[in-house]
């Protein structure tokens, strides 16, 4: 199993850092755009008798074209069970744009979307989370396959640019050549992202408190392990702890040594980022990592499972404990107003110093979920389409429930006021229909204003609210502020980027596994070691990052 394992993650590994060399290093004159054109401002178009641009687009109003005369496609990330969603066919007749909608499962969206921007055959618009800020500075500030968008919204979006005129958010949006590639994304969110639950019943089945250490928290695993913890009659079939395999999360858990820090192995200390991927925090987590790995109450399939194995596995009540956004994401539990069997799991040691890193503000701005790329025959009309899907009963349909069917507006209240009925009350198939993973698909921009929720005559019981409130008195004080790099180092940072978080990433399981011994300095020195062989310094350098820890 071991064997099958490194193999895996060391072809996982060479194929990211290949493909990211392909984006990088097959770059010519030909096919990079001059940079020097950063201040030009397209001309607007001249809108003939008909109100039409090009002579096919309205330059304002609904429809925005005439019946089949444009489409454009999508290729996005995606985790809906039917792959058809409410607000397009919504979308659909009131824009009379047709969209091709391209949706791959995340495990293999990022090595797709690589494929195709290497050979030139990519989608009109590229969308989800597989997209990045170096990705938007290679193919967008360097090579011009991602187009500037800021004169269109400034001509024919209204609702983005007001978006864009909220605090903060057009700075963020603009990359470091003065120019603008992407659909904005602005939302409220959550300060907890990612977090481990654990199974409330299993703890009393079992006769255990909830652990506030990682001394308690290990015996609690061997007795998830050791009884028949879920009840079904069978005590083999219970595993203890396991995680997202698309968000591990994992190095979040060097928190609980007192060293909180992202994916990316970023900190913050005193306000500004820090690298904790070679601490002696995050060393003495893997060292306990791999201690729970060694006594089976890991998952043996952590790294290697997809989602779908992933929710069979907790749909089935095998898990004690998982990291998850939400516990429902690998329960199976349906939400309604009561609380779910499952707490979100203390912050470990907190009486020593353990922390958990804070994901957010309270807000974010995403600037990497949609781009339209130069394959575009008129990028004018897909901007309109995007902003006309954050129009508010818009941004409600796509949010919680199409206005008419799951929210109505809500007589003497404001402009905002919007009831949500309990979907259960109407029949099955719409129910279906309606569900909040159809509804849009959920990778792509969407927007309400921030704070806004419907009105509920029975809310459902909001989980992260209470992690939120949970996790609060134990959260850094700081959050991971992402930068724009130097525009002069796009191409090499995007090289050592992919390479380096492909290398941590893979060196966590090895030690984890213990296919490498964490414990032995020969070995953590050479993982070290192999850091800096990939430009570590140099990587961190151009991030502005010049505090390593160690």
């Amino acid at each position: 199993m071991k064997k099958k394992l490194v193999a895996m993650l060391l072809i996982t590994a060479v194929c990211g850092t290949t493909l990211a060399g392909c984006g990088g290093s097959g770059d010519t004159s030909a096919n990079k755009k001059d940079s020097s054109d950063s201040t030009t401002t397209a001309a607007p178009k001249e809108v003939d008798a008909d109100g039409k641009v090009d002579g096919i687009m309205y330059a304002e109003g609904l429809p925005i074209v005439d019946e089949g005369t444009y489409s454009f496609s999508i290729f996005c990330d995606d985790s809906s069970a039917t792959g058809e969603f409410y607000m397009l066919d919504e979308l659909k007749k009131q824009t009379n744009v047709d969209v091709e909608l391209q949706i791959n499962a995340y495990e293999n969206a990022t090595e797709k979307l690589n494929l195709a921007l290497n050979s030139g055959s990519y989608a009109d618009v590229l969308g989800g989370w597989t997209l990045s800020d170096s990705m938007i500075l290679t193919y967008g500030v360097e090579q011009g396959v991602f187009i500037p968008l800021e004169d269109i919204f400034e001509q024919y979006c209204p609702n983005i640019s007001a978006i864009l005129d909220l605090p903060g958010v057009r700075e963020k949006m603009t990359a470091p050549d003065g120019h603008i590639y992407s659909i904005p994304y602005v939302c409220g969110d959550t300060t907890v992202n990612y977090t481990p639950y654990i199974n409330s019943k299993w703890l009393e089945n079992v006769n255990m408190e909830m652990p506030t250490t990682t001394d308690e928290f290990e015996e609690v695993l061997k007795a998830f392990k050791a009884q028949d913890a879920n009840g079904n009659g069978d005590p083999n079939d219970e595993i203890p702890f396991s995680t997202d395999p698309n968000n591990k999360s994992l190095e979040a858990m060097a928190g609980y040594f007192g060293m909180p820090m992202s994916k990316e192995a970023i900190t913050v200390v005193d306000g500004e980022n820090a690298y904790a991927g070679i601490s002696s925090q995050y060393r003495e987590c893997l060292s306990w990592l791999n201690k729970l790995y060694e006594q089976g109450l890991i998952d043996t399939e952590i790294f290697t499972q997809d989602s779908a194995t992933w929710e069979g596995k907790g749909n089935r009540d095998m898990y004690g404990v998982s990291i998850a956004y939400g516990s429902n994401e690998f329960s199976g539990i349906e939400q309604t107003e009561e609380k779910p069997p499952y707490d979100p799991l203390p912050v470990l040691n907190a009486d020593k110093g353990g922390k958990w890193l804070r994901a957010t503000l309270g807000n974010s701005v995403y600037r990497t979920q949609a781009v339209i790329t130069d394959n575009a025959e008129h990028p004018e009309i897909i901007a309109r389409w995007f902003d006309n899907a954050f129009a508010f009963e818009n941004g409600i349909g796509c949010t919680v429930g199409p206005v008419g069917l799951v929210c109505f507006k809500e007589e003497g209240g404001d402009e905002y006021a919007y009831r949500r009925i309990d979907i259960k009350t109407l029949d099955a198939e719409t129910q279906e229909k309606v569900s909040w993973s159809n509804l849009w698909p959920q990778s792509l921009p969407k927007y309400t204003p921030i704070g806004w929720k419907p009105v509920e005559d029975k809310p459902l019981y909001d989980e992260k609210k209470a992690v939120e409130t949970f996790y609060e008195p134990y959260l850094t004080k700081d959050v991971v502020e992402s930068i724009w790099v130097d525009q002069d180092s796009v191409e090499i940072y995007s090289e050592y980027k992919t390479a380096i978080d492909d290398y941590f990433r893979q060196q966590q399981a090895l030690f984890i596994s213990g296919e490498q011994d964490v414990d032995d300095d020969a070995a953590w020195q050479a993982y070290k070691d192999g850091f800096e062989g990939l430009g570590l310094s140099k990587y961190l350098e151009i991030r502005g990052i010049t505090n390593i820890i160690e």
